[in-house]
């Protein structure tokens, strides 16, 4: 019914059309309220109590960080001598009760001896007792928690001598203090809860979760909850924050209840609106339909459809007309001009799909000529070798990618009848330019394996021409300079011809490795590795050079949370150990530093230094073979230009890429390499 209603007129579709197009927003957007609006508030609240968490705890860490310094300051002033004398009572035990009250919280300050006495103390009655838990002050941590306190505590070292411990400095810290830092407001929950669950600090309700994640968000059944691990002292203690749903989403839940109200009333205004906006519309329409009607039971196209205004539905009116005088006899030609175009187009399609199937010029040419003959269904299509510059005839040329010229292959001759008309012309001058493309593209794929058969040949011959004469002139040279007695003027000559050799050796074996990887033959052997060990074997070999050029050589894996990876070990360090010798190779003050970390779904290793740079214009010449750019330092260290080149190959064959930028010249450069899952 509802169908068949708006499925007959105009007038009721139109009116459909401005009640949906009217209603549709309001309910789209309740809709996207009710269902979706929920969902995007409540991840917005977590967002901002996951703000709200990390501000909280880099209060609390530089809180700790703070008192943590002073200690340490007070553990080094010179009043701690009185240590080992008679008046000790007075003013260490005043220093310590005028920094108590400075901190202002519930903390007590006090000094053990060598023996585990307290010596003096910000509480004076317990001066004279053994510290409970002297054993714990050897520890390098500087820090311990026994049940509700933190003790932080420094060693107390004689002024005169350094190396004469004379005590510890201790700060016993109630962590009931961390309250002052915890969010205390109506329909928000925050506190401070251990990882055993056995101590909390601030509110004391309940939520079932489990909390063992170093940062975790939860949508509870009346709580958004987000909680995080603090660090340093307090890794063992989690931050919990939550919110009452009720007060969270009560915006939300009183604009649905207004839109039940607004929508009847809008439903109304729309409906009226689209009566009047229908009828309208639709009533001039109604007109031309019924003299179109009319026009088509008599087949009379003599007739006019008669115009009644000169807005929209006149101009419509005139072009009905105008179209009923064009299309009778544009369809008749139309459909004769279109069944030639497709006869044609499906001729020149099979033509086509025959000569790039041929393998040779001489096939390729007869296949060619047999094709176009059946077209013009005669023999006065043929081909020559004779050049003529008749009309009727076109001449063959290829390119000659040796010369970088054109060469004459030959000529079609085409009957004279079909060149005079302009579309035939067309028709066999793009078949001619379809077959000088198949010859050419013979030709190049001709010349492309001649070039690679002789590349393999080449490189072949290398491989053992010149690889053994090599490591014999090395061997002789090392051995010379390590058992001769040479001159100093001899010994460099020799140190001379041995470098140059290594620098041809290398470059060498580059150009095989690369050769090996464009002809498929390297292969790369998957195994689960720990990559920290790979990582940290690369740093420790490399490490030498940087002490030896007096750089900084950082290493930084804390990012890295895998047990394992499945990758090629040698392949993997090579590229790491390539990326971290051409850092060192260009940077002659400064740092190096090499950081390895795992994200959702790859793994990342970053070369950074602070050497000489790059122009942006070079970043992509760099991956190129044999390609170094121009620098200050390349008369000193001199390279093949194949390092990054084969770095990045043998990425690509694990799975993964590298990337090269910086800033500039003289603002260091960056590699980055990473490995997908």
């Amino acid at each position: 019914m509802i169908k068949d209603f708006f499925g007959k007129t105009l007038y009721n579709k139109l009116l459909l059309a401005f009640i949906v197009v009217g209603f549709l927003p309001f309910a789209l957007f309740y809709f996207y309220i009710l269902y979706w609006g929920e969902a995007k508030v409540t991840q917005r609240i977590i967002e901002e109590q996951t703000i709200t968490l990390d501000r909280i705890i880099e209060t609390i860490d530089n809180h700790l960080l703070s008192l943590d310094k002073e200690l340490q300051f007070i553990s080094q002033l010179d009043v701690m001598d009185d240590i080992v004398s008679e008046d000790i009572d007075k003013r260490i035990a005043r220093l310590l009760l005028q920094k108590k009250e400075d901190i202002g919280l519930d903390v007590s300050l006090f000094v053990v001896d060598t023996r585990g006495t307290k010596i003096a103390s910000s509480q004076n009655y317990k001066v004279g007792a053994k510290f409970d838990y002297f054993s714990k002050l050897s520890s390098e941590k500087r820090y311990f928690i026994v049940d509700k306190n933190l003790y932080l505590f420094s060693n107390i070292s004689a002024s005169f001598d350094k190396s004469k411990s004379l005590g510890a400095l201790v700060l016993k810290y109630n962590l009931n203090n961390l309250d002052h830092f915890l969010i205390h407001r109506e329909g928000i929950h925050s506190m401070i809860v251990s990882s055993s669950g056995t101590l909390t600090i601030g509110d004391r309700q309940k939520f079932t979760i489990d909390i063992h994640k170093k940062s975790y968000s939860a949508i509870l059944a009346e709580h958004l909850l987000t909680y995080k691990r603090l660090p340093n002292q307090l890794h063992d203690f989690y931050i919990l924050y939550a919110v009452d749903k009720t007060i969270a989403l009560s915006f939300l839940y009183n604009l649905l209840y207004m839109m039940l109200y607004i929508v009847p009333l809008a439903l109304v205004i729309i409906v009226s609106i689209g009566i009047v906006s229908s009828r309208r519309i639709v009533q001039p329409i109604l007109r031309l339909t019924s003299s179109a009607e009319l026009i088509t039971q008599t087949k009379d196209y003599t007739q006019k459809v008669s115009i009644d205004s000169q807005d929209e539905i006149g101009r419509l009116s005139f072009a009905f007309n105008e179209l009923l005088d064009a299309t009778n006899s544009a369809l008749k030609a139309l459909e004769e001009e279109n069944k030639v175009r497709l006869k044609r187009f499906i001729e020149l399609t099979e033509i086509f799909n025959t000569i790039i199937q041929t393998k040779d010029e001489k096939e390729c040419i007869s296949t060619s000529i047999k094709e176009m003959q059946k077209l013009s269904g005669g023999e006065k299509l043929h081909f020559t070798q004779t050049q003529d510059e008749s009309d009727n005839v076109i001449a063959l040329y290829v390119d000659n990618f040796e010369n970088d010229e054109k060469v004459y292959l030959g000529s079609i001759e085409i009957d004279a009848d079909k060149m005079q008309d302009e579309n035939e012309e067309k028709f066999y001058r793009s078949i001619i330019s379809m077959i000088i493309l198949q010859l050419e593209r013979i030709r190049l794929v001709e010349k492309t394996m001649q070039a690679s058969r002789a590349k393999s040949a080449f490189i072949s011959n290398m491989s053992h021409e010149l690889r053994t004469p090599l490591n014999a002139i090395i061997g002789f040279t090392q051995f010379m300079l390590v058992y001769e007695e040479l001159e100093e003027d001899q010994a460099e000559m020799v140190s001379n011809i041995e470098s140059a050799a290594q620098y041809l050796l290398e470059m060498i074996n580059g150009i095989l490795d690369i050769a090996k990887i464009e002809a498929g033959k390297m292969e790369v052997h998957l195994e689960e590795v720990k990559l920290e060990e790979i990582v940290q074997s690369a740093y420790t070999m490399l490490k030498p050079l940087t002490d030896d050029k007096g750089l900084e050589f950082h290493l930084n894996m804390e990012g890295y949370t895998l047990k394992s990876f499945n990758t090629d070990p040698k392949v993997f360090q090579q590229i790491v150990t390539n990326l971290l010798s051409n850092a060192m190779k260009f940077t002659q003050e400064g740092s190096v530093s090499l950081e390895l970390w795992s994200e959702e779904h790859q793994v990342c290793v970053r070369v950074k230094d602070t050497g000489i740079g790059i122009k942006e214009e070079d970043l992509v010449k760099l991956f190129s073979d044999f390609t170094q750019v121009e620098n200050v330092m390349q008369k000193k260290h001199k390279g093949t230009g194949l390092g990054l080149s084969l770095s990045k190959k043998m990425a690509v064959m694990l799975g993964g890429d590298i990337k090269l930028s910086s800033d500039g010249l003289d603002r260091g450069s960056e590699a980055l390499f990473y490995l997908q899952f």
